[in-house]
């Protein structure tokens, strides 16, 4: 009898050790976002095979090093980085960061919720919260489950990546973050494909340095943003998307800025789809899409190089914004299934091949063949 239940509890043991395991070895594991059917059709119809999608980071997740508060983060990402990747789990507490955390490839680095897990600008904190210049290439990154907050001092981006053409970053995913209050860009990407935001709140960012992005996009490729909310920037755009290609953002959200809510610009800039994008409270235009050179933006042009091309909005709801978009030189590009509904009009184009299919235009829409005829309310150059 001894013996069996010795057998016994050495099973429940083992068992044990196997469960804690397992759920160790899938500790911070992505999930994929579930892009909608109608989206998939409409692209079809519209643009054949012509749109990239994104690909995921790929994820080691065999070695976790558990973070407390008051121990070193950066510490533990290069112990992973070192070992040839896998998760930096933060624990639950407020971990302050004194300097800027320097982000590497194959790292996973999860909390235990965006409400438990608190990285805080510290004190004497003048960078970015999380970096990556331009070299080395760093691939397959993950942030989950945290929340990244600032104080809005300084001149400080919550999380700052900067690319370079000839070895771009890529495979990069954030998931179920909050970067909240930070005084530069909450997120400014530079020079880096295949990004996913999915479950993300960009709030508050932009009070100084310049920009004053919540999102910041420059010069990137394969784009999907699921869920998203970049409301209230303190004094610039919810998300700006430059020289992008291939974007994908469903069900993301923009209230109250004080300025535009999307701007998208300049060459490379095609292939955009936004599916359910609500866009209100703008004190200025809610989409607005100029065709200026980034380089020369206080020269006007009307060249179709330098706005977006291939654009669909699909199902948004463009509403309660000074302005509801504001296009120049947009072409083969849709707008179906819309809300538009705004204090002045709701769409003005300036040479523009934009189709419509059934919308719904309160105020209207004006299409404009010269310069001239542009409203002397809304600024045409930068």
């Amino acid at each position: 009898m001894d013996a069996i239940k010795k057998q016994t509890v050495m099973c429940l043991i083992m068992l044990g050790l196997g469960l804690t395991l397992g759920a160790q070895q899938g500790l911070g594991a992505l999930k994929k976002v579930i892009v909608e059917a109608e989206v998939y059709a409409i692209m079809s119809e519209k643009w054949q095979d012509g749109f990239k999608h994104v690909e995921y980071p790929k994820q080691w997740l065999h070695k976790v090093v558990k973070v407390t508060p008051g121990q070193s983060i950066q510490h533990a990402v290069d112990e992973v980085h070192a070992a040839g990747g896998g998760v930096v789990f933060l624990k639950k507490g407020t971990h302050v960061l004194e300097h800027t955390l320097t982000l590497k490839s194959n790292i996973s680095l999860v909390g235990e919720g965006r409400e438990k897990t608190i990285l805080l600008q510290g004190p004497h904190m003048v960078g970015s919260g999380f970096n990556i210049e331009d070299k080395p290439q760093v691939t397959d990154l993950v942030v989950k489950d945290l929340t990244l907050k600032g104080t809005r001092k300084g001149k400080s981006n919550g999380i700052l990546i900067r690319g370079r053409n000839e070895s771009r970053h890529t495979r990069i995913m954030l998931q179920n973050i909050d970067v909240t209050d930070w005084s530069a860009q909450g997120v400014h990407m530079k020079r880096t494909d295949n990004i996913v935001m999915d479950n993300c709140n960009f709030q508050y960012n932009g009070s100084a340095g310049g920009l004053y992005h919540n999102v910041y996009f420059l010069y990137n490729k394969y784009i999907l943003q699921s869920d998203c909310d970049m409301s209230y920037p303190i004094r610039g755009k919810g998300n700006k998307y430059t020289s992008c290609e291939y974007v994908l953002a469903q069900r993301c959200t923009i209230k109250d800025t004080k300025t535009n809510g999307i701007q998208a610009d300049h060459e490379e800039a095609g292939y955009l789809f936004f599916h359910k994008y609500h866009v209100s409270g703008c004190a200025r235009v809610a989409l607005w899409f100029p065709c200026e050179d980034y380089y020369n933006k206080y020269f006007y042009t009307e060249n179709p190089k330098y706005a977006p091309q291939k654009v669909i909005l699909n199902r948004c709801n463009i509403v309660n914004n000074t302005w509801g978009a504001m296009w120049r030189a947009v072409n083969d590009s849709f707008v179906i299934n819309s809300t538009f509904d705004n204090k002045n009009i709701d769409m003005g184009l300036l040479k523009c091949d934009v189709t419509m299919e059934n919308n719904s235009f309160k105020k209207g829409n004006e299409i404009y063949t010269d310069i001239k005829q542009w409203p002397s309310d809304v600024r045409y150059l930068w």
